[in-house]
């Protein structure tokens, strides 16, 4: 865990951040190195200033995640004793299984806060699509796929082993877009068996030069794995697709 890394190794943090001098102007500053009287003491302060923004960072995570509000005093009194090589409240061993049952509990919250959101995203995708299902001009399939046709083409239908070529807009249902071949100026190429069921399903429905919007219940996109961060988990999802052209 990310987190708990700057936990870890904010005794160690010294020895291996490299330390760079920045100049906000340099046509002011015309120093080639900004410095306290002692350069020992320039590199020191650096140092310090680099790891202190990595532990705030850290402890503002642990924030965000638990509700914990960490006291940044106690922070320093133990990371100075270690530096100074005074004697601590907890031996190292101590403090890393404090951090590692920590750890524990951070993946449990998370965790149940992943299954709550995933219950969320069935029940409003359920509701989104019974109420599009009801809308003039959506159609449905036998395995709950809802699409509208919003220009249909004249060419040949691609089947599950074409490859095809298709610009497309991906968009959750609150209408937040996570991909778009059109942004990239680019479309794509990609076989029709290779890819989630509502795709494969939908573009078999669609001539050549057609446009359509599918409506994709959870179960025919990515289900309860979701897709990285853009695709939480149990999310029912909108496509527009413009099949292009069968690739021979």
């Amino acid at each position: 865990m990310k987190t708990l890394k700057y936990l870890f190794i904010a005794l160690l943090v010294v020895s291996v951040i490299p330390v760079q001098a920045k100049r906000k102007n340099p046509k002011k500053q015309q120093k080639e190195q900004l410095q306290l009287p002692a350069k020992a003491d320039s590199i020191s302060y650096a140092f310090g200033i680099d790891a202190g923004n990595g532990i705030k960072g850290a402890f503002q995570d642990i924030k965000d995640r638990s509700s914990l509000d960490l006291n940044p005093e106690i922070f320093i009194q133990a990371f100075k004793s270690v530096l100074l090589g005074d004697s601590t409240i907890f031996s190292k061993d101590d403090a890393n299984l404090i951090l590692n049952r920590f750890g524990a509990e951070m993946q449990r919250i998370a965790q149940e806060k992943q299954k709550i959101e995933a219950e969320k995203n069935l029940a409003d995708g359920k509701a989104f699509l019974a109420t599009k299902a009801a809308e003039a001009g959506i159609q449905k399939t036998a395995s709950g796929l809802l699409y509208q046709v919003i220009t249909e083409g004249t060419g040949e239908k691609p089947t599950l082993s074409d490859k095809v070529k298709v610009h497309y807009t991906g968009k959750l249902i609150d209408g937040k877009k996570f991909d778009s071949s059109y942004d990239r100026q680019q479309p794509l190429e990609l076989p029709v068996g290779g890819v989630i069921a509502g795709w494969q399903e939908g573009l078999q429905l669609m001539p050549v030069g057609s446009k359509y919007i599918f409506y994709i219940p959870s179960e025919l996109g990515y289900g309860e794995r979701g897709a990285g961060k853009d695709i939480p988990a149990n999310s029912a999802l909108i496509f527009e697709v413009e099949l292009l052209e069968i690739v021979r």
